[in-house]
C-alpha cells in the first residue's frame, strides 16, 4: 500500500529551532525535511540557518582535556539537551586549573631530583679522583666549575689553550665527559663564556655536601627517595582528578557531539529574521505532526504536494506492506505520484507460480540456503521462493528434476524446461502489466487535478 505523502511548512520562533530540530530527528523514519537552499528562492528575505557552529569549541576543549586525563571517549546513549556552554568552558577550565597546579609541582620536584642526579654523579667522580669537597668549599681567589661536556666537544678546548684556565676530564658515558675546569676569579667569566659556546652544563655541589663523600650521597639520595614518593602522590591526585569528573566529561562530551552533528542540520531550516521554518514531507496527519513538535507559537500549513517540483524537490513515497510480502517491494521502483502498489499481487503470482511450475525438493532447499547468503531484500525474496518450492517439490517428491523419492501427489506435466520457462513468461508479464497500471492511475490521478509529484 502508497500512503499519501504531505508536504508541510512547519513555522516556529527562531528561538526554538534547535528544540524542534531535536523533536524532529527523533522521527527521521516518517519526516523528511527540505534543504533550505532548495526553497528560499521563492522567500523574500529568507536564508538557511547555516551559521558557525556554536559546540565546535566546547567540543575542542572537551577532546583536549579527555586526551590530557587519558579519558577513552566510550560512546554513551545521551539523550540530545540543551547544554550551557559557557558553564562547560569554566568546568574544564577548572580542570585544567588543578592539573596545571599539581604538574606545576612536579616540575618542580622532577628539576630538584635531576640536580641531585647529577650532584650524585659528580660527588662520584669526585671521590674516584679523590678530590676533597671541603678542599673546594674552602678554596679563595680560585673559582672551578663541575659539570658535564658533550664529547664531541672536547676536541675544541685546544683551540682556548691560550685562556688562563685549566681543566680536567673526570670520567665519561656514551654522550658526555664529566669535567672540572677553573681559573682565577677575576677571569672566570670570559673561561666561562668558553665553556658555555662548548655546550657545557655546570653541575653544583650541594651546599651540605662536607666531610664523607659517601654521607654527602646517602643524604642526596635519601632527598631523591622522598621526591620518588612525593611524585607517586601527585599522579594520584591527577588519577582523582580523572576519577571525580570523568562521567560528568563524557556525557558532556556526547551531548556537545550530537548537539553539534544537529547544529549541522541548519541546512534544513529556513531563517524569516524572527521567525523559523521547515518545510517536509511526512506521511502523518497535521495534528500527529503538532502532536510531535508541540511548542507554543508553533503553526503548520499543509502545501500542494508540487510546490517546489520546479526546484528539483522530491519526497519520499511510502510504501507499506506486511512483513511478509516487504521483500517483493524491490520488485518495483515507486515514483512521486503513484498510488497503486502491486507488491502483494505480484508476491502471490510468484510464489503460486513458483509452487505450481517449479516444485522440487533440491531446487527449493538450494534457494532457501541461497538466501542465507544473499542480503537485504533479495535474500528474503529468495527465502519465501525456496520455500514455495519446497512445498511443491513435497507433492512432486522429485529432486533436482532427475530423480523421484515416492509417486508424485501433484504434478503439472513433467516438461520441466517448459515449466521453468512458463514460470518466468508468467512473472515478468505480471510486473509489465503492474507497472502499465501504475503509471496509468497515475495520469488519471492528475488529470482529475489530484496534487501530483513531476
Amino acid at each position: 500500500m502508497i500512503k499519501n505523502t504531505h508536504l508541510y511548512n512547519i513555522v516556529f520562533s527562531r528561538d526554538d529551532y534547535m528544540e524542534v530540530l531535536m523533536k524532529l530527528e527523533n522521527h527521521q523514519d516518517s519526516i523528511y525535511p527540505v534543504k533550505a537552499k532548495k526553497v528560499i528562492s521563492n522567500l523574500d528575505h529568507a536564508t538557511s540557518m547555516e551559521d558557525r557552529n556554536p559546540y565546535n569549541e566546547v567540543l575542542d576543549e572537551l577532546y583536549n582535556v579527555m586526551d590530557v586525563l587519558h579519558i577513552e571517549r566510550v560512546d554513551r546513549p545521551v539523550q540530545s539537551a540543551f547544554l550551557n556552554v559557557r558553564e562547560i568552558l569554566d568546568y574544564i577550565s577548572e580542570i585544567h586549573q588543578k592539573l596545571d597546579d599539581i604538574n606545576e609541582i612536579k616540575r618542580g620536584i622532577k628539576k630538584d631530583y635531576y640536580e641531585n642526579q647529577e650532584a650524585i654523579e659528580l660527588i662520584s667522580c669526585l671521590h674516584r679522583d679523590r678530590i676533597s669537597i671541603d678542599d673546594i668549599h674552602e678554596l679563595k681567589y680560585v673559582a672551578l666549575r663541575f659539570g658535564k661536556l658533550p664529547l664531541s666537544q672536547i676536541e675544541k678546548i685546544k683551540y682556548f689553550d691560550s685562556y688562563p684556565f685549566v681543566y680536567q676530564e673526570l670520567s665519561h658515558t656514551d654522550q658526555f665527559a664529566w669535567i672540572v675546569y677553573g681559573g682565577v676569579e677575576h677571569s672566570i667569566g670570559e673561561i666561562d663564556n668558553i665553556f658555555s659556546s662548548m655546550n657545557f652544563e655546570e653541575v653544583k655541589l650541594p651546599q651540605f655536601a662536607h666531610g664523607k663523600m659517601e654521607e654527602a650521597v646517602a643524604e642526596l639520595k635519601a632527598e631523591n627517595k622522598t621526591m620518588e614518593a612525593y611524585l607517586q602522590e601527585l599522579d594520584q591526585r591527577i588519577e582523582k582528578v580523572k576519577e571525580d569528573n570523568e562521567e560528568q566529561l563524557l556525557g558532556d562530551f556526547w551531548k556537545a557531539y550530537r548537539l553539534k552533528e544537529l547544529y549541522k542540520k541548519g541546512k534544513y531550516v529556513v531563517d524569516l529574521k524572527t521567525k523559523a521554518a521547515i518545510y517536509a514531507f511526512s506521511s502523518l496527519s497535521k495534528d500527529e505532526i503538532e502532536g510531535i513538535v508541540n511548542i507554543p507559537g508553533l503553526t503548520i500549513h499543509e502545501l500542494p504536494i508540487d510546490t517546489y517540483q520546479d526546484q528539483g524537490v522530491e519526497g519520499p513515497v511510502y510504501v507499506e506492506n506486511n512483513a511478509f510480502f516487504q521483500p517483493f517491494e524491490c520488485l518495483f521502483t515507486f515514483k512521486p505520484g503513484e498510488k497503486f502498489d502491486p507488491t502483494i499481487l505480484a508476491g502471490v503470482v510468484m510464489m503460486i507460480s513458483a509452487f505450481v511450475l517449479l516444485g522440487d525438493l533440491g531446487v527449493g532447499i538450494l534457494c532457501i540456503l541461497l538466501s542465507l547468503v544473499a542480503r537485504g531484500n533479495i535474500g528474503k525474496l529468495l527465502q519465501r521462493v525456496g520455500v514455495a518450492v519446497t512445498i511443491g517439490g513435497l507433492l512432486s517428491g522429485t529432486v533436482f528434476y532427475s530423480m523421484s523419492l515416492y509417486d508424485s501427489i501433484f504434478v503439472v506435466g513433467t516438461n520441466y524446461a517448459m515449466k521453468i520457462g512458463l514460470f518466468f513468461v508468467i512473472n515478468i508479464a505480471v510486473l509489465l502489466v503492474c507497472s502499465l497500471v501504475k503509471k496509468v492511475t497515475k495520469r488519471l490521478i492528475k488529470s482529475k487535478g489530484g496534487l501530483s509529484w513531476q
